[in-house]
């Protein structure tokens, strides 16, 4: 009877515990699908970081796991131990079996935090959202700012850094601290020779990583040139912790995943957004026009420049880790200290780009639309590169013929992307003839990722851009601001005046009525109609329906009636 009692309470105390895990696994879930809009989303962020999630503040003791190394925190502790017997910590790891075992790598999420006017009240939130991250999976650096101290002095400016580092630790925790969050100090991690910094000790920043302490990197560099210590630009180091952080031999281990810089500034402005931030660059299309408008005169220089810094900042680092990755996985993101501080999955920007890979609103709303919101952070990608062709850029000989003929557009590759989209076969020939010489514009994103026909349509002898096909291959159909991306180029390409239809039970539509300045349909039409465009800014004249139009009023009702009778008359390019 004695040997029963001991069993029969580790046989209960193995149900808590098994209960304890299914319930905290539970929970997690249940708040990625509450804070998650889709399924793809959710099911995008559990396959990424399925392995991440950290239970270690639970009494798994009694647990038995299938192999010990399979664990994420088994990997890091053997890593730890081979650091400090001086192995190489990159080589692989094998079972018992001898069998090769895959490696589960840190998602890093690297923050340049410009230490200014940041009150009590929001480092206090900002500790919050570095606790929600860290349970989602993400591994926090974060790299202090202090571009604004005068260089005079190195000394006081030492000391000053010091005070205020130290004012951080008491708010985030030591690594003695028994909290949940803890942090350390990390100074003079990079040498710089002939003005190139270059980090020393990986495993300096890795070591308190795989612990679960947050590294806070001072900008403190020892110069080999002229053998001193010096403070250097953030944005050097940032990129420079960067290209130490992905080398080849650290691919399997850690991931880059985002790029945050925390500046009272917020994001990049945006004329059309009246000042507000971006929200989403697309850097392969937009860098080189966004550098241009902030130079026009709308912002002054001083913060004008701040805000290239950022932005050029951002594309260095980008584009690095995208030509050594080969995937625009990485993400950048800037936003102002009081925006991180908000603890909640859907306002919080960081958060929620870490739960869907995308901004909190959508980038393709119209910013002229009271409804959407003004937002003071920008979410940013290198992004795919973006193809347009134009009818205004080409005399007279504009055709789908004359892009095919010219190899600017492949054939089989675009019937291919339209077939797979919509999910049926295009009629090739009838389509190809019906709009080969009224072709408007024609947009073409990536390799075939994504496309967008626009075609000229008369009625009553005006003429009228008419979205003919948007398409978007199907494994992308859920790629965060692809949509996005093509939509806003379809609004500037013809931004007068635009229609297009849809089916009525297309699920798209909530997403299409968002965007347009109206939608009709009749009962025995199988379409809806959407509209937009200039014409409709503070110009419909709603007591003058039956007058013609005058005075640059439009008159809706026959509009509405010319935009009935195009998209009825065209015939369905599908079998």
């Amino acid at each position: 009877m004695s040997k029963i009692k001991p069993l029969n309470r580790q046989f209960i105390s193995n149900i808590d515990t098994h209960k304890a895990i299914t319930d905290a696994k539970r929970n997690l879930i249940l708040s990625i699908l509450k804070s998650t809009t889709t399924k793809r989303e959710a099911k995008n962020y559990l396959t990424k970081y399925q392995n991440q999630f950290d239970f270690t503040n639970l009494k798994f003791a009694n647990v038995k796991e299938d192999d010990p190394l399979n664990q994420r925190d088994n990997q890091r502790e053997l890593f730890i131990n081979r650091f400090l017997n001086q192995k190489n910590p990159f080589t692989n790891i094998y079972d018992d079996e001898e069998t090769k075992l895959k490696k589960i790598p840190s998602r890093i999420a690297i923050f340049k935090i410009k230490f200014t006017n940041i009150t009590l009240k929001q480092w206090r939130g900002i500790v919050e959202t570095f606790k929600r991250l860290i349970t989602l999976g993400i591994s926090p650096i974060i790299l202090l700012d202090y571009d604004h101290l005068p260089n005079d002095s190195f000394r006081s400016n030492e000391l000053y850094m010091i005070d205020q580092a130290n004012k951080m630790l008491n708010i985030l925790g030591k690594p003695e601290d028994q909290a949940d969050l803890k942090a350390t100090i990390l100074r003079t991690l990079f040498t710089t020779n002939n003005g190139k910094p270059t980090i020393d000790s990986l495993e300096s920043i890795l070591i308190p990583l795989y612990q679960g302490t947050i590294p806070i990197i001072q900008p403190i560099v020892y110069n080999a040139d002229n053998t001193k210590q010096e403070i250097l630009k953030c944005d050097k180091l940032l990129y420079s912790l960067c290209e130490g952080l992905i080398e080849k031999r650290t691919t399997d281990l850690l991931s880059v995943e985002k790029i945050v810089m925390i500046d009272p500034l917020g994001g990049i402005p945006s004329i059309e957004r009246k000042q507000t931030s971006h929200v989403f660059i697309n850097l392969s299309q937009e860098y080189s026009e966004i550098l241009s408008e902030l130079y026009i005169g709308h912002i002054g220089p001083k913060v004008r420049d701040l805000h290239v810094e950022n932005l050029n900042s951002m594309n260095s680092i980008l584009t690095f880790i995208n030509d050594k990755s080969g995937n625009d996985e990485t993400t950048g993101i800037i936003t102002t200290p009081e925006i991180m501080s908000i603890n909640n999955d859907q306002l919080n920007p960081i958060i929620y780009n870490v739960l869907t890979d995308r901004s909190i609103i959508s980038s393709s709303l119209p910013s002229t639309n009271k409804r959407t919101p003004q937002v003071s952070t920008t979410i940013i990608k290198k992004g795919v590169d973006v193809q347009i062709f134009n009818h205004d850029d080409y005399d007279g000989n504009f055709s789908m013929d004359y892009l095919f003929k010219h190899k600017l557009v492949d054939k089989e590759k675009l019937v291919n992307v339209l077939n797979d989209s919509f999910g049926k076969k295009l009629q090739v020939d009838e389509y190809f003839k019906r709009i080969n010489k009224n072709l408007a514009t024609f947009i073409l994103v990536g390799d075939y990722d994504g496309a967008a026909i626009i075609t000229w349509e008369q009625n009553n002898g005006d003429k009228i851009a008419y979205l003919d096909k948007f398409a978007i291959a199907k494994k992308n159909q859920g790629l965060p601001g692809l949509a996005d991306i093509i939509f806003k180029i379809i609004l500037q390409s013809h931004p007068t005046e635009l229609i297009w239809r849809s089916r009525k039970v297309n699920p798209v539509n909530k997403w299409y009525f968002e965007r347009c300045c109206g939608c009709m349909s009749s009962p025995e039409s199988q379409w809806k109609i959407f509209y937009t465009g200039d014409i409709f800014d503070k110009r419909i004249d709603r007591l003058k329906r039956a007058e013609p139009s005058k005075n640059g009023v439009v008159n809706i009702g026959e509009k509405l009636k010319e935009y009935s009778a195009i998209c009825e008359g065209i015939v369905p390019s599908f079998k």
